[in-house]
């Protein structure tokens, strides 16, 4: 083999000797090529330097962005760009304090966020919010690990806030900083003007609002977007919410996930919110190209939500037989950038639930929709020192959004299905948790959280660890059978 290879070394070398110009012309051809390659690359994507419209062309009664919608994703934008000295219009259907059906639970990302527009301070002094610690999950065999987290990861991976709460705070803190908020402003429509760079955007009731970017913020189902013909499908996910009242319920943890078999990827979690009271919720996620995985459909949501109530053998034991529960609700997601043709265009953006950006194994999209704002709000602010609002301007929030939590996506859609498929992974990282205690505990819930991405799962001192534990628990499972399934619903005549 050895001899081969020095005479195959040889022949190109006797090669390269006799045929030195050709070599040359052929190195030369293809350094330029490459060259030219990288010119175009970055023609194409540079961010123009100068454009036609500064800030003194801006007319005196528009502004230099419309925000329809004043959830988490737009009341942030709409505060950095105040805070940018930018003139911003923060439409809102509704009046607050309004509700959002949702699993409440804010992130790391945006309870940094919090923190610095001041709003974290106020959530907490008016004891709206509740600091997750102990915690963990039951798998689909179910093992289960409950520990704290806290003390390991140096703060609270998360804490539960109601939305009625939260999105009037951010709105309203939004407002204080320069922000022209208008609530009961029902959009209609949205039209843009060529000639002088300017959104017209109508309500329902014939008021007129205009401004140089129209930022989509408006929820999952974003009729704006869907109107505009940037958003093709409607979201795939949902999910339920029914609060509990404090005092009714046996709940001793403050957050726990349960992933029943018949329902993944999905999954069902309680949340402790401030007075003892809990949020109850079921989430039902997307996988494959055709939708739910399995027999699972969005018409089962009734039954899974209410059926786990009673039956679930752990989360009936958690919830209690005396509890209050209110009515269920439910909410649309879409996920990782579902039905989205694009998320920015000339002097347009397109964020939070409204783009997709609802991470696609968890369902949590506060944190992604805060971080997104925040990342909009830079771009325009941005382009107003340059006056370029095109596409090539814009698809800088695309740039930055992707960096900050899209580049995830695709690995957890990946292992939205490789939990379908196997779901023997979750009962080795919940036995894996049980060896290893709050250590591993801490790890997941900083990958779940967004404080490290899913590709964390690749890295070799967990990864190789994680492959071990698998294997480890398919002997204990399928050889040597010391492990049963666990997750049985309880008959239903009792």
């Amino acid at each position: 083999m050895a001899a081969r290879i020095e005479k195959a070394l040889e022949t190109a070398e006797k090669y390269v000797q006799e045929n030195k110009k050709t070599v040359a012309i052929a190195a030369g051809v293809t350094s330029a090529a490459l060259l030219a390659t990288y010119a175009y690359r970055r023609a194409k994507t540079a961010v123009p330097a100068r454009g036609p419209y500064t800030v003194d062309t801006l007319p005196t009664d528009a502004y230099d962005a419309v925000i329809v919608g004043a959830g988490p994703s737009g009341a942030v934008c709409a505060y950095y760009m105040s805070r940018g000295g930018a003139k911003v219009a923060l439409l809102e259907k509704e009046t607050f304090p309004r509700d959002k059906y949702c699993g409440d639970a804010v992130c790391t990302p945006a309870i940094t966020i919090l923190e610095d527009m001041g709003v974290l301070k106020e959530l907490i002094e008016n004891n709206e919010a509740h600091f997750a610690d102990a915690g963990g999950f039951v798998s689909p065999n179910g093992t289960s690990y409950i520990g704290v987290s806290k003390k390991k990861l140096g703060q609270a991976a998360c804490c539960a806030v109601k939305r009625i709460n939260l999105d009037a705070r951010i709105a309203k803190n939004s407002a204080r900083a320069g922000a022209d908020l208008k609530e009961n402003f029902e959009v209609s429509g949205a039209t843009f003007d060529k000639a002088s760079g300017l959104w017209t955007v109508t309500s329902v009731s014939g008021a007129v609002v205009r401004g140089r970017v129209l930022v989509c913020a408006d929820g999952a189902t974003s009729r704006l977007a869907t109107k505009l013909g940037y958003c093709t499908e409607a979201p795939k996910g949902v999910c339920t919410r029914a609060f509990i009242e404090g005092g009714t319920h046996n709940t001793n943890f403050d957050g726990v996930c349960f992933y029943p078999k018949w329902s993944l990827p999905g999954y069902a979690a309680i949340f402790r919110h401030p007075n003892d009271e809990l949020n109850f919720c079921y989430y039902l996620i997307p996988c494959g190209k055709d939708g739910y995985c399995g027999d699972v459909k969005e018409s089962d949501l009734a039954r899974l939500h209410n059926d786990a109530i009673k039956y679930d053998p752990f989360i009936s034991k958690s919830i209690g037989p005396n509890a209050k529960i209110e009515r269920m609700r439910a909410a649309s997601l879409r996920l990782g950038g579902q039905g989205l043709k694009t998320s920015y265009d000339d002097h347009l953006l397109i964020i939070g639930d409204a783009a997709g950006h609802i991470d696609p194994y968890t369902g949590e999209g506060i944190h992604t929709a805060m971080m997104g704002g925040k990342a909009a709000a830079e771009t325009i602010l941005a382009m107003r020192q340059t006056g370029d609002f095109s596409a090539r301007s814009t698809r800088q929030y695309e740039t930055k959004w992707r960096a900050l939590y899209g580049h995830d996506f695709w690995m957890s859609k990946a292992f939205a299905e490789v939990v379908y498929r196997c779901p023997i992974l979750l009962d080795a990282v919940a036995s894996e948790m049980q060896r290893k205690g709050d250590a591993m505990m801490a790890k997941w819930a900083e990958i779940m959280t967004n404080m490290q991405p899913k590709t964390y799962f690749l890295r070799p001192h967990v990864a190789i660890p994680l492959g071990i534990a698998v294997l480890r628990e398919f002997i204990d499972q399928k050889i040597l059978g010391t492990k049963k399934d666990n997750y049985q619903m309880l008959p239903k005549d009792k």
